[in-house]
């Protein structure tokens, strides 16, 4: 069994960056033959990811997508080692960091260490 093709993109933590993940991740969908319900959530998930990863890690942040099958990997790596956490939003509906939007739209999510130690990453799977 062949290993699946996996599409990258790095930025460099600049506030474009979510948009461009977002275009990346668009025009990948094309190669991995997706429906257009994982493309609305990969790409809302990924803006999530990518402005949390401008927020709180700033410089150089990987964007990767691949699918295996029927589930569609994404993953986004910064320079951050700190754990995420689901905050609460605000009483104005700001500050939620993005991760319950992630987890409502992933099938599975989670993070673990960068492998190159430099940071983590943050990954999800949609159905």
């Amino acid at each position: 069994m062949r290993a699946p093709q996996v599409y990258e993109i790095e930025l460099d933590g600049q506030l474009i960056d979510a948009r461009s993940a977002r275009q990346f991740f668009r025009e990948t969908s094309e190669q991995l033959d997706l429906s257009e319900r994982q493309v609305e959530a990969g790409e809302l998930a990924l803006s999530e990811l990518v402005t949390n990863a401008i927020q709180y890690a700033g410089g150089l942040i990987t964007v990767r997508a691949w699918r295996d099958r029927e589930l569609l990997y994404l993953e986004v790596i910064d320079s951050n080692p700190q754990t995420p956490r689901m905050a609460k939003p605000g009483p104005d509906g700001t500050d939620t960091g993005g991760l319950p939007i992630v987890a409502a739209v992933a099938h599975e999510w989670g993070w673990d260490d960068d492998p190159n130690g430099h940071g983590k990453r943050v990954w999800l799977t949609l159905a």
